[in-house]
């Protein structure tokens, strides 16, 4: 044991130069990079912000190996290490000031954004950060001299090995721990962009006509609501007195998808897709069967583009997505009322056809987050993003506030279709549902049938019910039967009556043949 001590302590004061300048490395990593992937989470209490603090720990010590590696020389240091401190430091800029999130969104807008527009977002404290970068780089550079040759030990490259198998063992037991972090949020970002899913665009439906000539469908596609806490499906608290108050209102509490999130099931809302399809290879869109029919298409998005179905909704006549640059890891994002306004823009000024997608953030984590403080009606509500910190009511008053901010958007989004003299029609579906503690589990992206079951809701105009009332009639018929979430595509076929197009019509909510 005595000679353990001795050889630790030779060990030590031999390579003492090189253990300082290490950890001199990665404290400057840790606050100028590290760190900024942690600061606008909301924590209460000293469990959480230690259980966050192991979480920086954690993290720092995956990059401890690549840190060592890539300062290996003064040529590997000066060519790998101080390029991406001051790359991912930049990064950290935004996301400390900003909370942007660094994804394949945030990478497109880098590359794909005009130098003019880059320019704009130069300021003063940003100057003054790349100024300070530039002197820690200086500063790192000097000291790497002072350390004489980086000598390479069994001891450090052991210590490499365990810290670079660390990252792969912490994101094999749960997924996005370490990559949606700084600095590996900024290569995932990388590799999502370059990997982006094609479309591939059915060619045989070129041909595509719709008789319908006077319609405007608002499709509003929802993030994280369950069927069962609407109160329009018997939900013990008002959660919709709004909406309850309309006439021509339909909600659908039967609704079934397998797919727990997003990236999965939104490109199957959208697409012919089928949600048991395991692999989409020739798909057609809403879109694509819209714009042939010369309708026109617009996408309001206040969620990031993500790689399954960014292709697709690159379609559409015109895109604008709100607050492009925060996504739903942000503490900080944008309200979907944002969205309203571009709305407006378009949908009064397109006369006859036009299909308007409003893509939501909805009931997304973090819930006080999705909805302003008017609707903060159900109390005591969360105050920290450890979940194991809060208590059922607290989790379950913030999600149903969400609902709440859902029933006044949608609201909102009905008054203004009712100023509209062409008929109209509003469809609205989530995604997915969420787990609200059925069997220990919370959020969503796992398996628990609470998280299959996503709410419906339709709302018609009186014109609408004039042209279309057999429709309509069918509609009402189909509204307590048990389906999937493969109608929505066809039952939008169904709506336009879509020539030279395949229609499933035992999938679409509008026809007599529904589920036969």
């Amino acid at each position: 044991m005595v000679n353990l001590k001795i050889r630790i302590l030779e060990f030590l004061n031999k390579h003492k130069k090189q253990i300082i300048f290490y950890l001199f490395l990665n404290i400057l990593f840790v606050f100028f990079i590290s760190l900024s992937s942690y600061v606008h989470i909301p924590l209460s209490g000293i469990k959480d912000r230690f259980l966050y603090f192991t979480h920086v720990v954690i993290l720092q010590f995956s990059i401890v190996g690549y840190i060592y590696v890539s300062t290996l020389n003064k040529w590997l240091l000066r060519l790998v290490f101080l390029p991406c401190f001051l790359v991912f430091s930049l990064f950290a800029y935004w996301t400390y000031t900003q909370d942007i999130s660094i994804t394949n969104s945030m990478i497109e807008v880098i590359i794909e954004t005009k130098p003019s527009i880059a320019i704009d977002l130069i300021s003063i404290p940003f100057i003054l950060f790349f100024v300070l970068i530039i002197l820690i780089i200086f500063i790192i550079d000097k000291a790497y001299k002072k350390t004489y040759s980086i000598k390479v030990n069994m001891v450090f490259c052991f210590i490499t090995i365990c810290s670079i198998i660390s990252f792969f063992v912490v994101e094999n037991k749960r997924g996005n721990t370490l990559k949606s972090r700084l600095p590996y949020s900024v290569f995932f970002g990388l590799k999502d962009y370059f990997r982006a899913t094609p479309y591939y665009f059915n060619k045989d439906i070129k041909l595509v006509k719709s008789p319908v000539d006077s319609l405007k469908i608002a499709l509003v596609l929802g993030e994280t609501v369950r069927a069962d806490h609407l109160q329009l499906n018997g939900y013990n608290r008002e959660t919709n007195p709004l909406l309850s108050r309309h006439k021509n209102l339909l909600s659908f509490k039967n609704v079934y998808t397998p797919h727990t999130y997003t990236g999965a099931s939104l490109p199957r809302l959208i697409t012919n897709a089928k949600v048991y399809d395991k692999n989409i290879d020739t798909i057609t869109s809403v879109f694509d069967v819209f714009k042939l029919s010369d309708y026109k298409t617009f996408w309001i998005g206040n969620q990031e583009l993500e790689s399954s179905y960014g292709s697709i909704v690159k379609t559409n006549k015109n895109i604008v997505l709100i607050d492009s640059l925060r996504s739903v890891l942000s503490f900080s994002k944008s309200l979907d009322q944002e969205m309203l306004e571009p709305f407006d823009k378009f949908f009064f000024n397109v006369k006859d056809k036009g299909l308007f997608t409003l893509h939501m953030m909805g009931s997304h984590w973090w819930y006080e987050n999705r909805y302003s403080d008017t609707y903060r009606k159900f109390t005591p509500v969360i105050d920290s993003k450890h979940i194991p910190s809060l208590n059922e009511n607290e989790i379950i008053n913030s999600y149903d506030n969400t609902i709440l901010y859902l029933d006044f958007f949608l609201d909102e989004l009905i008054l203004k279709l009712k100023k509209e003299t062409t008929p109209t029609i509003l469809i609205y579906l989530s995604d997915h549902g969420e787990a609200l503690g059925e069997d220990g589990k919370w959020l969503h992206a796992q398996d628990s049938e609470s998280i299959k079951n996503p709410a419906m809701i339709v709302w018609y105009s009186e014109r609408f019910v004039k042209n279309f009332p057999v429709k309509i009639k069918n509609l009402k018929n189909n509204q307590s039967k048990n389906f999937t979430t493969d109608v929505l595509y066809h039952s939008m076929l169904n709506l336009i009556e879509a020539k030279n197009v395949d229609i499933d019509f035992s999938q679409s909510l509008f026809s007599s043949e529904f589920l036969k």
